[in-house]
């Protein structure tokens, strides 16, 4: 009985010793956020800008394992929840969905002791130590207003026409040139 038990011990400490162990690191977390995020058979990668800001941010603040670990958990959870609204684009996501995402990430920066902001393009991260990260998307430099630009240099032609012809019957009247009756 006693061999039995002793096996049994054995194979058992056998198993647990062959469980890796795990921990999270700095790499793990930047490496899910350029995975980007899978939507059906399309992946929407996050902008360049975003995961520059979280490396500097995680290069600069040593992290515990735990931290590390929920911070993982969290960029897994949000990506989950975006890749089932199955849109590909950020603002084509409800806006519903888009603040619970939003509020998700402010909540996990707390977490790690830092506040964060995001206003559709500018992500700014400040940490305990108020030292702050910011990333600002690039993408469209020119706002669109809604002008129909073709319109307005149809407009812009059509006034100097006119100012030109106004200004040719003036010299020509000046010169006489022209007779007014």
């Amino acid at each position: 009985m006693k061999k039995v038990l002793s096996i049994v011990c054995a194979l058992g400490l056998m198993f647990v010793m062959a469980v890796p162990a795990f921990a999270t690191t700095k790499a793990d977390v930047i490496s899910e956020l350029e995975a980007g995020v899978k939507v059906g058979d399309k992946v929407k990668q996050i902008p360049a800008e975003y995961i520059k800001t979280a490396t500097d941010f995680l290069d600069a603040n040593n992290l515990s394992d735990d931290e590390l670990t929920m911070a993982l958990k969290e960029v897994k959870e949000v990506k989950e929840i975006w890749a089932a609204t199955g849109k590909t684009e950020f603002k084509d996501i409800p806006a519903d969905v888009q603040t619970k995402l939003i509020n998700k990430a402010k909540d996990a920066a707390k977490k790690v002791g830092a506040t964060l902001t995001f206003d559709g393009k500018t992500v700014k991260v400040v940490d305990k130590n108020g030292k702050t990260y910011t990333a600002i998307r690039s993408g469209d430099a020119i706002k669109q207003t809604g002008t129909n630009s073709t319109a307005v240099g149809a407009i812009a032609v059509f006034a100097a026409i006119v100012t030109a012809l106004t200004a040719a019957v003036a010299v020509a009247r000046k010169n006489h040139l022209i007779e007014v009756r």
